[in-house]
């Protein structure tokens, strides 16, 4: 089972590298320039700054960071439904990043969420 989500998650990154390689050959351009749209910033900045905090963070440090950003905390709940969530809480109520929120920025960017996150730097 574990060699098989193995091949799964390298699938899925070789999917993503061919994505961008596949739209910039099209388009003639490079896509890790930023074409993003406000959402896309809104999460990506968002996940950017949970990560350069270890990744792990308490409720309380999600709102107010969600909140510095100039957001309603009612909108945080979407981050955490669906297949495709990109929090999660652990058994002891801290939030953390999930795979899919460095997949997303891999895949909208062309960069890393490690490199990516280097913007939100204090």
């Amino acid at each position: 089972m574990v060699v098989k989500n193995q091949k799964i998650e390298e699938a899925k990154d070789l999917l993503i590298r061919a994505t961008k390689l596949l739209s910039d050959t099209i388009t003639g351009e490079d896509t890790t320039k930023e074409k993003l749209e406000d959402w896309m910033k809104d999460r990506i900045e968002l996940w950017c700054r949970i990560y350069n905090e270890s990744g792990i963070i308490t409720n309380d440090r999600l709102h107010e960071i969600w909140k510095k950003m100039g957001k309603d905390t009612r909108g945080l709940g979407g981050f955490f439904t669906g297949k495709g969530a990109s929090l999660q809480y652990t058994t002891d109520d801290k939030v953390v990043l999930t795979k899919n929120a460095s997949d997303s920025i891999e895949a909208w960017t062309g960069k890393s969420i490690k490199e990516y996150a280097q913007k939100f730097k204090k």
